[in-house]
């Protein structure tokens, strides 16, 4: 059996869920649930890594399912489901930032950037800890905008192009701000990584 490639997937993807779309549409509760399960931990990410705290994160998941299903009858296909939903979330939770502080996260999601494991020694583990208050807190210093692309881009590992329909922005506003963002927490962040290493 031949290995199925990144186009073959999402061209599955957008089949299975313009089924389930046209099943909601049609009154088929089950349907918008079975789209909830395949795209909640992707949601869950995107909203994670732009609030930086569980709670927070889960109500922007649901709040991005909400509002989803009311806007389902306007979901033209131009994008994937996936895209379409993260754009959501990530309104969201730029909308949430600005009602509200945001609490310290207790963990950080894997993956936000590239960093040194915690080993076996007290010294290992100390390093890890201060690593982690650091990438908070610079992280935190980000603007939103700059943040957002980060957080897309790393997290939930978005093309340019998928960054830029999800942010309803130019592709080069996307570099320029990512550019930007990494940029930030190289320098803010150095001490951490070897000489030329990138965030």
């Amino acid at each position: 059996m031949s290995a199925t490639g990144p186009r073959d997937r999402r061209a599955e993807e957008r089949a299975r869920d313009a089924k389930l779309i046209e099943r909601t549409r049609a009154g088929d509760n089950d349907a918008f649930q079975e789209l909830f399960l395949h795209h909640r931990h992707k949601v869950y990410k995107v909203a994670y890594g732009l609030t930086r705290n569980q709670e927070d994160a889960l109500d922007v998941v649901q709040d991005t399912f909400l509002k989803a299903h009311k806007a389902l009858a306007r979901f033209e296909g131009r994008s994937l489901v996936g895209t379409w939903l993260c754009q959501i979330a990530t309104h969201r939770a730029i909308d949430l930032g600005r009602r509200q502080k945001v609490r310290r996260a207790d963990t950080l999601e894997e993956g936000l950037v590239a960093s040194k494991r915690a080993g076996d020694s007290p010294q290992d583990a100390a390093q890890a800890s201060e690593l982690k208050a650091a990438l908070e807190e610079a992280l935190g210093e980000l603007s939103e905008k700059h943040r957002s692309v980060f957080v897309l881009y790393t997290v939930q590992q978005l093309s340019y192009k998928e960054i830029a329909a999800t942010l309803e922005v130019s592709i080069g506003t996307v570099m320029s701000r990512l550019f930007y963002a990494r940029k930030n927490l190289q320098e803010q962040l150095a001490e951490f990584a070897p000489p030329g290493s990138p965030v």
